[in-house]
Parts: C-alpha cells; structure tokens; sequence
C-alpha cells in the first residue's frame, strides 16, 4: 500500500493476469500527475490489463478524469485495456460526462481539399460586394458628417481637428517642400537637355510652370498625404478597434464618425490645398535654380515667363484636385483603420491597404480630372 498526501494507492491480488489497483481518499487536479506517476511504475511488463477500484474515492474532480483518461491512453498502445471493477455514482456521472472513445480514437490525417475555381470565384466575389456596400455605407456616414459639420460648425471637435490640422500640414511642410523642390529641378533639367536643342530655353519655365502647377503639385503632395496622413488615420482607428474602443464609442451612444472622421477629413481637406500651394511655390524656385545657375537665364525673365504661362485657371485646376485628393485620403485611412478585426498584425495590413488603395484612387481621380478639364 502506498499513502502519498490525499490519497492511498493499494495493489489487490491478481487474476486472470491482470493488474488490480485501488485507490481510496481524494483525486484532484493537484495530485493527479503524481498519482498516475504511481500507477504506472507499478505497472508490470506486457500486462493483460488492470482493473481500477474508485470505490474508496470521496472527491474526484477533472484531474481524476484525467488520470483516467492518460492511463486508458498508455495501456490501449500496449494492447492492454484498463476497466473500471468498482466506482461510485459520482464518479460514474462525471465519466460519463466525457467522450472517451472519442478522445481515444487516433486522430486522422486530413488532407486539405483544393478549393474549386468556382468557389475560389464565388468567395472573390462575395467579398468585393462585402467591401462595395460597406464602401457605400462609409461614404454615406462621412458625408452626413461633412454637411453637419458645414451646417452647425460648432459640433465639430475643433480642439482634435486643430491637432490633426497641425500633423497634416505643418509637420509635413518640409517633406512635401523638398519633394517638390526636386521634383521642379528635375523637371527643368529634362526640359533642357531638349529646349536647348532649339535654342528655346527660355520655355523651360513654361514647362515647369504648368507641369508643376497643374500635375505634380497635386499629385506628389496628395501621394505624400496618403503614405503619411492615410496611414496615420488607418493605424490609429484600427488600434482603437482591436482595443475596443471603437465598440464603447458606439455602445454609449455616441456616433462614430462625428468623433473619429469628421475631425481627421475636415483637417486634411483643409490643408493639403494649403500644401499644394506651398509645393507649386517651391516646385518653381526649383525650376528657377536650374535656370539661373544651369541655364544662365536671369531670374527675372524665368518669373515674367512664369507669369506670361500660367493662368488663374491652371492654381484653381490644381487645388480642386487637392480638395478632391483629401476627402479620398482621409476617407480611404479611416475606413481601412475601421476594418480592423484584431491582433497588431491586423493593424498592419489595414495601414499598408491604406496606402495602397489611397496612392490608387489618387492616381484614378488625377486622370478622371485631366480628361474632364481637357474636354472643358
């Protein structure tokens, strides 16, 4: 007989070969490794099988049952069997609460089965509607936002739109201005390798004038917005979504884009003109540093040039472009930050499909515009 804390473990006499053991006292989870440690040291080489006695037992919790369970394991790979000789109504009642011959069955191989190019198809299509209509939805509850916001300008969080005014415009003046700096100069290098050619190079400023004005203001400020602002609201939306923040919101009443995108879109719609401008400014001084010092054209006729091609037209072409571009960017950022599910991994693939999908209907809506204005 062995005593070990709560419980006694005796051998009975044997028969027909098989190993008899009682236990007596209490099983719990506490001893349970300790006491299959027992049975199983007792157990004699190639056993025909034991017969367990649980008549004795006065507590028996889910560590008996696993007890009960790992030793039914042990012995069914020897080819021996384990039975249950004596017990009581509670034990039995807890058995029987379990699936034995379900947990002893080998677990089977399954081999995955391809899927099928239909449902493959089927599965694509399901989720683009998914994704249209709650495209469809998201837009509706940002322009209700907007036109309340234009309505009672006083329910606008201004203390978080000033913030957000300050990230989107001001922290990114000096990215913006030294992409269009560069951007104008290599503008005006390429134009005059050709323009010289002709003896032209005077046109260099028109060129970069209107390039610069009417195409890559817009374009590289708003592509500049989308890796920088787009992001920014993807990742911090989708941040509050894992954490559940987004649920309170909506669980205390309180509507979602009121507080999260109208604040982020009235921000950025309001300076990314701002930076377009500045980058039209620094676009053609950097024009103007090509043909001063590359060209040798004196920088008061580059300016007069500049005055002579460019109209009011081509400046107000280019910010209708850059409002058009900050709804998209501040949209298409609080939208995938709202498709969050959960984990930092969700995270960082809705802030890179921010990018992405920011930098693509920029690129779509600049040549939509250049085709309507080329017609107009």
């Amino acid at each position: 007989m062995s005593r070990q804390g709560a419980y006694e473990l005796a051998q009975l006499p044997a028969a027909d070969g098989r190993l008899r053991l009682a236990v007596r006292g209490r099983i719990e989870t506490g001893i349970a490794q300790q006491l299959l440690d027992e049975i199983v040291a007792q157990l004699p080489q190639g056993p025909r099988g034991v017969d367990l006695d649980l008549s004795g037992v006065e507590y028996f919790d889910s560590g008996g049952g696993a007890v009960i369970i790992a030793l039914r394991q042990r012995l069914q790979r020897s080819g021996a069997e384990l039975r249950i000789a004596a017990s009581t109504p509670a034990i039995d009642g807890f058995l029987d609460l379990v699936d034995q011959e379900r947990l002893l069955e080998p677990a089977a191989a399954r081999t995955p089965r391809p899927e099928s190019v239909i449902a493959h198809l089927g599965g694509a299509t399901l989720q683009v509607l998914s994704d249209f209509r709650e495209l469809v939805q998201f837009t509706g509850e940002v322009v209700v936002g907007l036109w309340g916001a234009v309505r009672q300008p006083r329910r606008v969080r201004w203390r978080e739109t000033w913030l957000y005014m300050e990230r989107t415009g001001l922290d990114a003046f000096p990215i913006v201005a030294l992409i269009s700096f560069l951007m104008g100069l290599i503008t005006a290098f390429q134009a005059a390798v050709q323009l010289t050619q002709f003896g032209a190079d005077i046109y260099v400023a028109n060129l970069v004038g209107l390039s610069i004005v009417r195409e890559l203001g817009p374009l590289m400020t708003a592509i500049i917005a989308a890796g920088r602002s787009g992001a920014a609201f993807a990742a911090e939306i989708g941040t509050m979504k894992v954490s559940e923040e987004v649920d309170a919101l909506t669980t205390m009443g309180l509507d979602r884009t009121r507080f999260l995108v109208t604040p982020k879109v009235v921000a950025l719609t309001l300076m990314l003109p701002c930076l377009t401008l500045c980058a039209d400014l620094v676009g053609i001084l950097g024009g103007l540093t090509v043909a001063t010092l590359g060209l040798g054209l004196p920088a008061q006729v580059y300016m007069r040039q500049i005055r002579v091609a460019l109209r009011p037209w081509d400046v107000y072409s280019g910010l209708m472009k850059s409002l058009a571009f900050a709804v998209l960017v501040a949209g298409v950022g609080c939208l995938r930050g709202f498709q969050a599910r959960s984990g930092a991994a969700s995270v960082g693939q809705v802030t890179t499909s921010a990018i992405v999908a920011g930098i693509f209907l920029i690129i779509v809506t600049d040549a939509v515009f250049t085709i309507v204005f080329h017609y107009w």
